[in-house]
């Protein structure tokens, strides 16, 4: 079974309402599920679970929930059109807060949709970073999140 703040990111993405087509639609949407997916991850756990955790206040930069115990960070890109370059960027973060704290973070676990973020995610290019990254201490998965059946 997959970790508690991935389930409710795929509960906060199948309970999604999508009710036009264009950009403001779409990007409401998506800040809808990550608030409602912050808030059900804090609620598991509020002494373990953080969310919107600055890496560093002058890099206003923020890591989306972080389990304290097991020292996980979860990003969470609802749409998975960009998701490339939101990862890396994520990864960034991750390496950034490591450098600056002395509890650093282990995993990474990177949450999209599957739809378009398999597309550019389970690459060759990727994969050999993930495994780069592994060789350095630091773990990352991706989980990729199918849209609710209509």
């Amino acid at each position: 079974m997959a970790h508690p703040i991935v389930e409710k990111a795929k509960e906060a993405f199948r309970d999604r309402v999508l009710t036009g087509s264009n950009v403001s639609v779409h990007t409401r949407n998506a800040q809808a599920i990550a608030k409602t997916w912050r808030a059900a991850s804090f609620d598991l756990d509020p002494k373990r679970y953080r969310y919107e955790v600055p890496v560093r206040p002058d890099f206003d930069q923020r890591i989306d929930v972080l389990d304290t115990e097991e020292m996980c960070a979860f990003e969470f890109k609802v749409s998975g059109k960009n998701a490339t370059a939101e990862f890396y960027r994520d990864i960034v973060k991750i390496l950034l807060w490591n450098e600056r704290h002395d509890d650093k973070i282990k995993k990474l676990v990177f949450i999209t949709e599957e739809k378009w973020g398999k597309r550019h995610l389970d690459t060759p290019m990727p994969k050999a970073f993930i495994h780069f990254l592994c060789g350095h201490g630091l773990i990352v998965e991706i989980e990729y999140l199918k849209p609710p059946t209509q």
